[in-house]
């Protein structure tokens, strides 16, 4: 009897059971799958990454004092009031920026700025002050030329990169630069002109 009964046992229940977990692990995959997709959907529609706008919103001159005949008087700085925008969904965490000021292709001066967070749709805002290295704004032989005219040609050029985390596990890194040219007023340490472009690197 006791042989008969274990002739008898189902022999089913195993196969039943491999089917079942292949079926559970099946529709696991199926809805990982899915939710992947899904949120791929909304990272490339809603929270599709913007190109950050940088701006340069003032910049001035401010103790100036350049005399040839006494380089270690020399003095100069410029301030730039500089805004980076962020037109994404998702916040940018920026890094230290980097500002550098140029007359005539030299570098006279660099300044960094502190790091920060523009939130979604919001704008991150800076003040750089750069202190020009009067030995090096000395050193060029065409300043007594621009000085004597009145007015001298400065370029800065500011790069601040960042990134955005969407859903904590996307990210996106940018990096953004913005190139100025200025011409001052050397009489009344006034900017005459000034125009910027921006070029980003996602």
């Amino acid at each position: 009897m006791l042989a008969d009964r274990k002739h008898f046992t189902p022999l089913g229940t195993p196969l039943s059971s491999r089917r079942r977990l292949i079926c559970c692990v099946s529709c696991t995959a199926f809805v990982v799958v899915a939710i992947a997709v899904v949120l791929a959907i909304i990272a490339l529609t809603v929270y599709k990454v913007k190109d950050p706008v940088m701006t340069m919103n003032s910049v001035y001159v401010k103790n100036l004092n350049i005399n040839l005949t006494s380089p270690h008087a020399a003095n100069m700085t410029v301030v730039a009031d500089v805004s980076v925008n962020n037109p994404n969904a998702a916040s940018f965490r920026f890094g230290e920026s980097t500002t550098a000021l140029y007359y005539r292709a030299r570098e006279i001066g660099v300044a960094y700025g502190p790091s920060g967070t523009a939130g979604a749709r919001k704008t991150f805002r800076l003040n750089v002050t750069v202190d020009v290295m009067a030995d090096r704004l000395l050193a060029d032989p065409d300043l007594l030329v621009d000085l004597v005219g009145g007015k001298l040609d400065l370029t800065t050029s500011t790069k601040v990169g960042g990134r955005a985390k969407i859903f904590l596990i996307i990210k996106h890194h940018a990096d953004v630069m913005m190139n100025c040219s200025m011409t001052l007023a050397v009489s009344n340490q006034t900017i005459l002109a000034q125009s910027c472009t921006q070029r980003v690197w996602l």
